[in-house]
């Protein structure tokens, strides 16, 4: 054995507090953009100042002709199947491995998703979608799982094919590419978070994208009511006499969010390319193992929100998935993850009950039971690890790499120390 584990004793390989992924990274510079809006206005009420600034810089960097900024990438969501005017008998077509938010806001519209497996790399399976369409399905929406970029060329087809909406949730890929063509221009319209650790983040906020006058117009509609939906919809559009009440909600973007994810937004391409960087370190040092199955991106710039790989237990000689995450944790690694928050959804009382929360939307419908073994597969065997954004954090990158070699060594060579 070449260097004893922290577990059984040996010296750890960083320290805890030194191996953290602190996001956003607060700079003078977010600071200042923070107290400049701070001085300017705390509440938009139109499409003007800091909101329609983020708007035009979001909009213009996908090449699309509107966006629209809201309170959370949920009610984005939930903006884009209002959009396209869903209702009770409409399907939609979803994956079952995401984060449940992709599909839970169109329990509000009366539509029925349908799921769909995933491929092992956490996207939704084009295969599966067309086994799945019915003279009922009106939409497709995708998820860019883990910041890679869903098989759009197939999909895109596929929905082309059949009449059907393409919409995407890109709430894991700022700056993700396929084929060279950024994700979030391949559907009708497509949606992104702007909360939490996302790579542009106001801690919260969400904002929609699209060329569709008429899906604009209702997302305006939806959450923007009175002096922006009186601003911007024609007056001999059908909506214009809604527009001092709009459909009744609310959800703004607060100033203060969106002028943080705007600082932040004119270092995408940067951060993407140092992230690319120390992805591409990651997976050269960790190719050869032969227990851990790494993320394959041919054809495709992810955005590495996560470098996510898969656990082979049989391969590992028998050592089990969380003594190997104890192992890398007691190594200082505190930021291996098992990401339980997002895995297959299709079993939430939300989707298997409707009826119970939206009595007036649904009635009750027995669902049988469905197989997604891919999706389970993947949520049961899939490791986490954030991908570091600036040069200087070379060392904790490195730190990671040396972390993980080590205990590898271990469980290829000498497994029983873990059993």
């Amino acid at each position: 054995m070449n260097e004893q584990l922290a577990i059984l004793g040996g010296p750890m390989t960083i320290s805890p507090n030194e191996a953290k992924f602190n996001w956003p990274r607060i700079t003078t510079d977010l600071e200042m953009a923070v107290t400049k809006q701070l001085h300017k206005s705390i509440s938009i009420y139109d499409h003007s100042g800091i909101l329609k600034e983020f708007e035009d810089d979001f909009s213009n960097y996908h090449e699309r002709k509107m966006g629209l900024l809201f309170n959370s990438g949920t009610s984005a969501i939930y903006a884009m199947y209002k959009g396209i005017e869903l209702g009770p008998g409409d399907e939609v077509i979803c994956p079952t491995y995401t984060f449940f938010a992709t599909v839970s806001p169109l329990m509000s519209t009366g539509a029925r998703p349908i799921f769909c497996d995933c491929r092992m790399d956490g996207n939704i399976d084009p295969a599966e979608i067309i086994r799945k369409i019915t003279p009922k399905t009106r939409a497709v929406m995708v998820t860019h799982m883990w910041g890679i970029p869903c098989d759009m060329d197939i999909i895109q087809n596929i929905c082309l094919q059949n009449n059907l909406v393409l919409l995407e949730d890109c709430s894991h890929a700022h700056g993700a590419s396929f084929n060279g063509k950024k994700v979030g221009t391949f559907g009708a319209a497509a949606a992104w978070s702007l909360q939490g650790q996302k790579i542009i983040t106001g801690g919260e906020g969400g904002i929609l994208l699209t060329d569709s006058d008429n899906i604009y117009y209702r997302a305006l509609s939806l959450g923007h009511y009175n002096k922006r939906c009186h601003q911007e919809i024609p007056t001999d559009h059908p909506l214009s006499v809604f527009a001092q009440t709009g459909f009744g909600q609310k959800f703004r973007a607060h100033p203060l969010a969106i002028a943080i994810a705007r600082q932040q937004f004119g270092h995408l391409d940067e951060w993407i390319k140092q992230k690319s960087i120390f992805a591409g370190n990651i997976l050269d040092e960790l190719k050869k193992c032969s227990f851990l199955s790494m993320p394959v991106c041919s054809g495709v710039q992810p955005s590495w929100y996560a470098l996510v790989m898969l656990f082979n237990e049989k391969a590992a000689h028998g050592v089990k998935l969380g003594k190997f995450i104890e192992t890398l944790h007691a190594e200082g690694l505190v930021e291996v993850d098992l990401p339980r928050s997002t895995g297959p959804i299709h079993g939430l009382p939300l989707f298997r009950s409707p009826e119970q929360v939206f009595p007036e939307l649904y009635q009750y419908e027995p669902v049988e039971a469905a197989m997604f073994d891919n999706a389970d597969k993947f949520y049961n065997t899939a490791i986490k690890i954030p991908v570091w954004a600036f040069s200087d954090d070379d060392a904790i990158v490195n730190a990671y790499i040396k972390g993980f070699k080590k205990v590898i060594n271990v469980v290829e060579n000498y497994p029983g120390c873990l059993y």
